[in-house]
């Protein structure tokens, strides 16, 4: 570092101190970042020494750095708001959390005493149930609560071990002591944001990182796959793990996606998934293929309609009995979130020198549940019929039905709640950027932990903190606080990676599967892709002329209404609320109606044929596959959806409307180039490759088709125009020295098959793909293909006998392509698609 950056860095971290000092403290709250005198604490000077400028200018254009990365890559945490759901931008702030090394390490043996600990209560649980028949752990803690599942008694999962995955909820109290204050075990989140955070936040502080010695995070994330692969079922060749998501309106389907992408496994919705003779199977475009490990981020009571929540549409229907079995690895295993309920934490401290035969090194937040007399009185209603095998009412004593077990569990679990107390802690404080200032604000520290297969657990080296909203008390996800990195800082380099997993190591699977849904969405993706380009370059080819002429050639009007009905423009709900005559539409002498009709209907979201409608169904359609994308690719596509919703209205000046043409466009075709340089080429790519050469063909069939009907075949405007929206036109210049002729435009987009925007290129591209696409069986169709392509080669042929199929001349072709592109599409989704919107079934053994 030379002097003068020297200097600027001194001056900088001089200013910061400065700042910490004029801040007034919280009284009754500890401190993260300042000592009691009001001076940085070490770690936090160092940051201030390594960061930079940390005045109000800088932060708040860190702020925007962070709001625009998170935007791009659509980082949300989806909320429900009444009926409404939406995807709430993720609360990044700017300053990380600092946590020393030393501190940090000393903790990591206590955080991983909590992992053995509630491992071996689930196993007894579950098991030999030792500890509720001492009455060391209360049974009105255990059989009410929703989360305690019959279907799990005696089940021992593969490797033995329940509880794969944990997240603890930290707080440091006034003495300086951290305490749990909260259990995260049926589906732990929040791996995949912290990995987020930090690929954020490293942008903004690189050299402060590299300075402080921030331990890395992604060697916990490719531990966790490891140690799932090597603790699966597989007894022959490479184990297949999945992770199993609600969907895209899950509060955390940003995270699922990303953990997908970064173990590089298949992300499933459950009905991807069947269950045949107790194991479970992917549903793919190649057939039914073996899963081995599901890591699970699908809630108890909706992963398995047969034994568990029967309304559920999201589960596997036989998935717990497959695991009880033994043929499936769930992680983390089923009814684990009785593990949550706060009230264990009064009991928790005795339940671990119990199990481990010591005491927890960190403690719990001190926790009442509930007091004397009404303490005995639960547990007397409740231990007798819960450890019956016949359950009976707690009063009279018949046998209970399944309607009346659950009524008396919701009762008692109820009123267990209803009398747990916890002391407060008040929060301790850590510096927060807000709008260029920086305030001190409460903290919630996240740990994560994972298995290491032989009953001990690793610990993410930081991760997440969760910080108080604007009110200083709420960190809820749903109702407002933010994130934070957290740093495991160090006066050196450390290593941080996991020991090695115990297991031995597995072959891993080589090509990705596809699963069915997944082909479908990528089907539609390309063709809403496509689809969208169409009728944006439409637009613009017939509004470019209307602002350079003002005035349109009669043939070249004629040709342009017909093609824009064609395509159904003038019948979006904008252009019917706008008001715009027919006769304006058909007037040969103004092209104000024309032009106000497609204007209005650019940015129309409500029906089918608007651009903006085609846009926000491939927003909507790629968030379902958006683990299959690139992280471009997704950012361009995103952008587009945001930048395009209500930019155009209905009445916006023709320029403006040009220029959101252009921008449209511009995007649509660096998706489509991110998708050619990107996307391997497996089955998922070849079905969004067939979505957009049949979505093309059929558009460039119609489109010849129209102006041909419309005898405007000899008018030179017409031919350019049409160049133009074929995006041809240079290609044609360049061939041909004159102006356009029919027969010569005909050849270029009909017959050419160097020419991706003609219609035999199309049918050449798809004819590729569908003998390549696994197991076709689409002999039918492969024949339909093979004569229209046929009858393209003899482009040159004047004899009428010599086209096939119906096809008499080359006047046909554009009719019969576009009944081939309807005619593949239906065989594509009959062949592949039709199976998953079969009821959910499991098969078993007769």
């Amino acid at each position: 570092m030379n002097t003068s950056a020297g200097t600027r860095r001194g001056a900088h971290a001089a200013d910061f101190a400065a700042l910490a000092r004029s801040l007034p403290a919280a009284p009754g709250h500890f401190d993260e970042w300042r000592e009691p005198d009001g001076s940085l604490r070490p770690h936090w000077q160092h940051f201030a020494d390594s960061a930079g400028d940390l005045g109000p200018d800088a932060l708040a254009h860190a702020e925007r750095r962070i709001a625009r990365q998170i935007a791009e890559n659509g980082v949300t945490y989806t909320v429900y708001s009444g009926d409404t759901v939406g995807g709430r931008p993720w609360g990044l702030d700017a300053l990380p959390t600092l946590i020393q090394g030393t501190e940090w390490d000393a903790l990591v043996p206590g955080l991983r005493q909590y992992g053995r600990a509630l491992d071996a209560i689930a196993r007894d649980v579950y098991g030999e149930r030792r500890l509720l028949e001492s009455g060391a752990l209360p049974s009105a803690l255990v059989f009410p609560h929703a989360g305690f599942l019959r279907a799990c008694q005696g089940v021992r999962p593969p490797g033995g071990v329940f509880l794969h995955t944990l997240a603890l909820d930290l707080v440091r109290g006034i003495d300086g002591r951290w305490r749990v204050v909260g259990i995260r075990a049926q589906a732990p989140s929040g791996l995949g944001y912290a990995l987020e955070n930090r690929a954020t936040i490293a942008r903004v502080f690189p050299e402060a990182m590299r300075d402080l010695h921030a331990r890395p995070l992604m060697p916990f994330c490719d531990a966790l796959q490891d140690t799932l692969l090597s603790m699966a079922p597989c007894d022959t060749g490479a184990p297949q793990l999945v992770l199993l998501t609600p969907g895209r309106f899950s509060e955390t389907y940003f995270e699922h996606v990303y953990l997908a992408r970064q173990l590089g496994v298949p992300l499933v919705e459950g009905g991807d998934l069947t269950i045949r003779h107790d194991r479970v199977f992917l549903k793919t475009v190649s057939g039914l293929q073996p899963v081995h490990a599901i890591w699970r981020r699908l809630d108890d009571d909706y992963s398995d309609p047969l034994e568990l929540k029967a309304e559920s549409t999201l589960g596997v229907p036989g998935l717990v009995q497959a695991w009880r079995a033994g043929h499936v690895l769930v992680a983390n295993a089923f009814g684990l979130s009785v593990l949550e309920s706060p009230a264990l934490l009064s009991v928790l401290p005795d339940l671990a020198a119990r199990v481990l035969g010591e005491e927890l090194a960190i403690p719990v937040v001190p926790t009442m549940w509930p007091a004397g007399r009404r303490r005995a009185v639960l547990d007397e209603l409740v231990i007798k019929p819960a450890l019956s095998s016949e359950p009976r009412d707690p009063i009279f004593g018949h046998t209970l039905s399944a309607e009346a077990q659950h009524e008396w569990s919701g009762h008692l679990s109820a009123e267990a709640s209803r009398y747990v107390a916890q002391q407060y802690i008040p929060l301790s404080q850590v510096p927060v950027c807000h709008e260029g200032a920086v305030e001190s604000r409460g903290v919630i520290v996240r740990a994560l932990l994972l298995t290491d297969g032989r009953g001990d657990y690793h610990v993410l080296p930081g991760g997440l903190s969760r910080i108080t909203g604007g009110d200083r008390s709420n960190v809820s996800g749903q109702r407002g606080g933010g994130s934070k990195d957290t740093w495991i800082v160090s006066a050196g380099p450390t290593d941080a990676r996991p020991a090695a997993s115990p297991w031995p190591r597995r072959p891993t699977v080589g090509e990705r599967a596809t699963p069915s849904r997944v082909a479908e969405h990528l089907f539609w993706l390309g063709r809403y892709a496509e689809r969208s380009e169409n009728v944006a370059r439409l637009l613009r080819a017939v509004l470019t002329r209307v602002a350079d002429a003002g005035v349109l050639p009669t043939p070249l009007r004629r040709a342009v209404v017909r093609t824009c009905r064609g395509q159904a423009l003038f019948e979006t709900t904008a252009v019917r609320a706008s008001a715009v005559p027919s006769r304006d539409l058909d007037d040969d002498e103004s092209v104000t109606g024309l032009e106000r009709a497609l204007v209005a209907g650019i940015s129309d979201h409500h029906t089918r044929q608007s651009l903006g409608f085609n846009v926000a169904q491939l927003d909507r359609v790629a968030g379902s596959v958006r683990d299959r994308l690139s992280s471009d690719n997704w950012r361009v596509l995103h952008r587009l959806f945001q930048d395009l919703t209500g930019e155009v209205t209905t009445d916006a000046p023709l320029d403006e409307a040009l220029e959101a043409l252009d921008q449209a466009i511009l995007a649509l075709v660096a998706i489509g180039g991110l998708e050619m340089a990107h996307m391997t080429r497996d089955d998922g790519w070849r079905f969004l490759s067939l979505g957009r050469h049949i979505e093309r063909l059929a558009f460039v069939a119609t489109t010849l088709d129209d102006v041909a009907i419309g005898h405007a075949t000899d008018d030179p405007s017409v031919l350019e125009w049409l160049l133009d929206l074929s995006d041809s036109l240079i290609t044609y210049r360049a061939r041909h020295a004159r102006r356009p002729e029919w027969h010569a435009v005909m050849d270029l987009l009909l017959f050419d098959e160097r020419n991706p925007r003609s219609v035999m290129f199309q049918v050449g591209k798809i004819a590729k793909h569908v003998r390549l696409l696994p197991d076709a069986n689409l002999m039918a169709v492969i024949a339909e293909i093979d004569v229209v392509h046929a009858a393209g080669n003899r482009r040159d042929s004047h004899q009428r006998d010599l086209f096939g199929g119906g096809i008499s001349n080359q006047n046909d072709l554009p009719a019969a392509c576009q009944r081939l592109a309807a005619r593949v599409s239906d065989a594509l989704t009959h062949r592949y698609f039709s199976h998953v919107y079969e009821l959910p079934r499991a098969t078993v053994t007769a």
